[in-house]
């Protein structure tokens, strides 16, 4: 070997290693800031998680009973896992063996012709984006009236609000946002934008096998309505934003109803709106907090049961519904930290 050759050898051999030498600072100088990037951003979900203060609902003892895989709206493709039988999860049990308001025993077909006229039938992808869900169910209770928690509630991710409630000439006690509106055919405003955003996701919940009758009806405009087999005569018209409308899933009632309250079932009751929609926030969201609930005593006929009307009669709208039985579980719910009243001054301290 020639020395002119030794020294090309040579030259090679310290440019690859000049090469590997640069190649292992790149490598580190990735690895570094690679870390420094994923420690910031655990910094800010740590924030963000800390606005929550990091209150995971579903992580909570009581919610281990909860069923896995679970979808808060009804689909198609729901329906169709119906007839694949035997079933293997209890959500497809409950649903081919209880009637409504529980499950869809003799009403599949009526769901499945209903479902046909929503354009969306899932939970829309910005909830599912949203890192910290901070959620709050607004109830219609006379109990917020003159409080002036608007802010307080409007300052949530998620606020969810029940039946006919309006917001309009009470923002100063409730807010002006609606993220959800749960409803039934009962509790259905005719003009639903005028009191909800045009984002609101409208959440339809049926309670009789006639509910899903109507809600056809009113989607199609047919001329000739049933009227009869209502408690309470519902519009005849819905000029609601069709792809904002979704049914939810007959399962979240059956849990609310015997899963939370654990009530008997020989006792025909079953959960208010307030409870489902809290069972659907707890589901959701990583902080749960209420406002409005409650009634009257039985004995006080002075005070109101909404803030925004002065009727006292309930028994058309509470007849089938265990009062004691939400008033002890929500007071439980609240001292095991799972959800937190915002009219409770220690909430209120620590949201100032």
């Amino acid at each position: 070997m020639n020395a002119r050759s030794l020294v090309g050898k040579l030259s090679l051999a310290f440019f690859q290693w000049k090469n590997l030498v640069i190649l292992l600072f790149v490598g580190l100088y990735v690895q570094s800031l690679y870390y420094s990037v994923m420690k910031s951003r655990d910094s800010q979900a740590g924030k963000r998680l800390g606005a929550c203060r990091r209150r995971f609902v579903w992580r909570k003892p009581f919610l281990g009973r909860f069923e896995s895989h679970w979808k808060p709206f009804l689909t198609t493709k729901s329906l169709y896992s119906l007839m694949d039988r035997p079933f293997t999860r209890e959500l497809e049990k409950v649903l081919w063996l209880h009637k409504l308001p529980f499950g869809l025993q003799s009403s599949v077909l009526s769901a499945f012709a209903t479902l046909q006229l929503l354009p969306q039938q899932e939970l829309p992808e910005p909830f599912e984006r949203l890192q910290c869900q901070r959620c709050i169910v607004v109830g219609n209770g006379y109990s917020i009236h003159g409080q002036h928690f608007g802010k307080m509630i409007d300052s949530h991710h998620v606020i969810i609000r029940l039946n006919d409630a309006p917001v309009k000439k009470h923002k100063k006690d409730v807010g002006e946002r609606t993220s959800i509106r749960l409803f039934f055919p009962e509790s259905a405003l005719p003009n639903p934008l005028e009191n909800n955003d045009n984002e609101t996701l409208m959440v339809f919940v049926p309670f009789k096998p006639l509910d899903f009758l109507w809600l056809r009806e009113v989607l199609l405009k047919t001329r000739n309505k049933t009227k009869v087999g209502f408690w309470r005569q519902p519009p005849w018209e819905w000029n609601g934003n069709v792809s904002h409308l979704r049914i939810l899933n007959p399962y979240v009632t059956y849990e609310a109803t015997y899963k939370l309250l654990q009530l008997k079932t020989w006792s025909r009751r079953y959960a208010t709106t307030g409870i489902i929609a809290l069972n659907l926030a707890l589901h959701m969201c990583q902080e749960v907090n209420i406002a409005g609930f409650g009634y009257p005593g039985n004995h006080d006929n002075a005070t109101p049961i909404h803030y925004y009307n002065m009727g006292r009669s309930r028994e058309k709208e509470l007849f089938q519904h265990n009062l004691t039985a939400e008033r002890n579980w929500l007071l439980k719910m609240i001292k095991q930290g799972v959800i937190a009243d915002i009219a409770n001054p220690s909430f209120q301290a620590q949201n100032h």
